[in-house]
């Protein structure tokens, strides 16, 4: 046995050393390096050979085009046909058989690369364009033009739903986003786009049974139906399946809007251009309800071709239910005690009403778990009783989507449910990468859970983290394979059309990495390397997380030259959490234009910073003494030409203000630098005046932080 273990560790170690020769993401399941080049001639030809559909003909002329773009190469013709038999062909592709875009669709692959020639091997076509994205992503450069990387590849990956969710009520992406979206979303492998259609803001798809709902509940924002089509079937191509989302019975206004007489309570109904939690709730005990929601959620259905369709269920608070003086009546009549009995009720008629579409109903955790206080929840939890945690009513074959804590996720395992993880994929909260990169959906793997929400579920995740740190294994084998995967959720409420991909990309490629690579795969600053190279790539195919930053610091300079002002924004990031709504001042209809949207979340030169200052605290590193000094007085020069550029513009106030911290902040790194060159050691008087000037500089101003102040505060030690 450990003859065993030791050439495991062995074979894991040339894995990892091969795999950092190249900058795969995610990284494969298994990956070899031969050291060999296929040049890319301008001759470049794909032949397919064995039972291969439509799909994957359009997919292997789309990678012909954009190879011939990238590699800027005067190709013939882009267009792979079926008269192509493959015995001359740069690239040949077979694959057994037509795959269905479905929950546990066949993605595995092989992929060779010699110098003689490529091959990819895959069960369907839809592992084949598996392989083609890897193949992209091997495609490189020298003195002598470009070459793919000589590799052998075997990959699948290690979850069936890997899926990126787009909130369209809030701010709503028209289809072009979407569509480089699903482009960008291909790359990665992610395999589920989760089409969140409506809340307290808006509805946004086109509805013909009663169209009074994107008529009077959109603002004009939707999608068509001939659209959704499209979108779908533009998915579908890339092997990407959509899910759609109907949240009910809350988060229901422009529900209600059109349907006011369905409300638990008479009011006058108007879509809400605010965010947060609001009272309005569909009445579950009037028969007219389910009428209209048969034949409306039974209309959605045959758009959405996907087995899976989300009804919500999240965050209903029951206010409008407590005021309704039937609602009462009917709960104690029925003999539902509270709310959640209630909803679940209400879940129950509207997955039966699904179920007549062939549809698997998918639902936030609050469809299943009780509420309790925590110590209760955690003596069921310490004494095994999890089937204490969850309502026992709610259907089996319910998939329950875990967003308030680890808590559900082991819950849903535990008693028979499957479930998907988005607790720790929030990226809307702008958190540093490797916190989402570190989060597994198997409790096994995660040593620290991050509360990140303001409604956690987390009345004992404490005890989780504290039992997988002693090396408990929490779920049994059987028990693992219900967790069907997990979701990186982008709720829009502060987020539009311009700067969607600058909060999406390329954080959320790492989540996909985590969803399809091996689990052993958790080398943080090798994830940050592959990163800075897929950012490029996510480029290449139509983000705009990089062009939009800086096109939004032309417009509100007014100035073409923006280096200095970028200087300063680079090393600033959006406030995390919801630490922005604390104003409550910005709605639907705010400009988002401000300082604090083209900063982005984990940027780039602040790691670099970051780890600037750890190799200047470790011993003899006079070099990198040089360095911060450089960057110090950098600092100070900077601000005055931020000064000059922002002269009579108050939009840029928000960089003035944080580059003078830089410019403060700089004397003092200097006074570090000339200390330890002379071996002297900070007196108190000193520290105590630099640790005040870090405090006032690490103060939030205009929704943005000073990223540097964190790493800055190592020095006082």
């Amino acid at each position: 046995m450990i003859r065993t273990a030791l050439i495991f560790s062995f074979m894991m170690i040339v894995f990892f050393a091969q795999a950092q020769e190249l900058s795969l993401m995610p990284v494969p399941q298994q990956v070899t390096v031969n050291g060999q080049k296929f040049r890319v001639r301008k001759d470049f030809s794909i032949a397919i050979s064995g039972n291969a559909n439509d799909r994957l003909y359009r997919e292997a002329s789309r990678f012909r085009k954009r190879l011939a773009e990238r590699a800027v190469l005067n190709m013939p013709a882009w267009t792979v046909d079926r008269r192509n038999d493959g015995s001359m062909a740069s690239l040949v592709i077979k694959s057994d058989h037509p795959g269905t875009v479905q929950l546990e669709m066949e993605e595995s692959y092989s992929l060779d690369v010699k110098g003689d020639g490529i091959r990819i091997e895959a069960a369907s076509d839809i592992g084949a364009i598996r392989g083609l994205e890897t193949l992209f992503q091997l495609l490189s450069s020298d003195k002598d033009g470009f070459y793919f990387q000589g590799v052998s590849v075997k990959d699948k990956p290690r979850f069936a739903w890997r899926g990126l969710l787009l909130s369209q009520p809030y701010h709503f992406m028209p289809l072009d986003v979407i569509k480089r979206m699903l482009d960008a979303m291909a790359l990665v492998k992610l395999n589920v786009l989760h089409y969140y259609i409506s809340d307290d803001q808006a509805w946004t798809i086109e509805s013909k049974v009663y169209p009074k709902l994107h008529q009077q509940a959109s603002h004009g924002e939707y999608l068509t139906q001939d659209q959704v089509r499209e979108m779908i079937g533009y998915a579908d191509q890339r092997g990407i399946r959509v899910v759609p989302e109907v949240d009910l019975p809350g988060h229901s206004t422009a529900f209600l809007t059109a349907f006011p007489e369905l409300a638990s309570i008479p009011r006058k109904y108007q879509l809400q251009d605010h965010w947060g939690v609001f009272d309005p709730s569909v009445d579950p005990t009037k028969t007219r309800t389910y009428e209209v929601l048969d034949t409306l959620l039974t209309e959605v259905a045959s758009l959405f071709k996907d087995n899976y369709f989300h009804i919500g269920g999240d965050e209903n608070n029951g206010k409008d239910w407590a005021r309704s003086d039937s609602i009462q009546r009917f709960m104690a009549k029925e003999g539902l005690p509270t709310t959640v009995a209630l909803q679940n009720h209400f879940n129950k008629k509207v997955r039966d009403i699904l179920r007549r579409s062939n549809k698997t109903v998918v639902g936030w955790d609050e469809v299943l778990m009780k509420v309790m206080n925590s110590d209760s929840a955690r003596n069921a939890f310490e004494s095994g009783r999890y089937d204490q945690l969850i309502h026992p009513s709610v259907p089996k074959d319910m998939v329950i989507q875990s967003w308030r804590g680890m808590e559900a996720l082991l819950a849903s395992a535990k008693n028979g449910y499957r479930s998907i993880l988005s607790k720790g994929y929030y990226i809307d909260l702008v958190q540093p990468t490797s916190y989402h990169y570190l989060n597994d959906p198997y409790p096994e793997m995660n040593s620290e859970i991050i509360p990140d929400s303001e409604a956690d579920l987390n009345r004992f995740e404490s005890d989780i983290t504290r039992k997988v740190k002693e090396g408990k294994r929490l779920l049994t084998p059987e028990e693992e394979s219900l967790i069907i995967g997990g979701e990186a959720t982008m709720w829009t409420e502060h987020v539009t059309a311009e700067t969607l991909d600058s909060r999406v990309w390329p954080r959320t490629a790492a989540i996909a990495e985590r969803l399809w690579s091996p689990s052993s795969v958790r080398d943080v600053p090798d994830m940050y390397r592959r990163m800075d190279r897929i950012t490029i790539q996510l480029e290449w195919v139509g983000s705009l997380h990089i062009r939009n930053r800086t096109m939004m610091l032309r417009r509100i300079s007014g100035q073409e030259a923006t280096g200095p002002l970028e200087k300063v924004v680079n090393l600033i990031e959006p406030v995390k959490g919801y630490r922005r709504n604390n104003k409550g001042d910005l709605t639907k209809f705010s400009p988002y234009t401000e300082v604090v949207d083209i900063a982005i979340p984990d940027p780039r030169e602040l790691r670099e910073f970051n780890g600037l200052i750890d190799s200047v605290l470790l011993p003899n590193r006079s070099k990198k003494l040089n360095d911060l000094e450089r960057e110090a007085k950098l600092w100070r020069s900077n601000h005055a030409q931020v000064l000059s550029l922002s002269a009579s513009n108050p939009n840029l106030d928000p960089i003035v203000h944080h580059s003078a911290s830089l410019s403060d902040l700089s004397s003092y790194v200097e006074d570090y630098v000339r200390m330890r060159r002379s071996s002297k050691k900070p007196d108190v008087a000193w520290k105590a005046k630099f640790k005040t000037e870090l405090d006032k500089a690490s103060a939030e101003y205009a929704h943005c932080d000073l990223g540097v102040t964190s790493a800055l505060r190592k020095l006082l030690n």
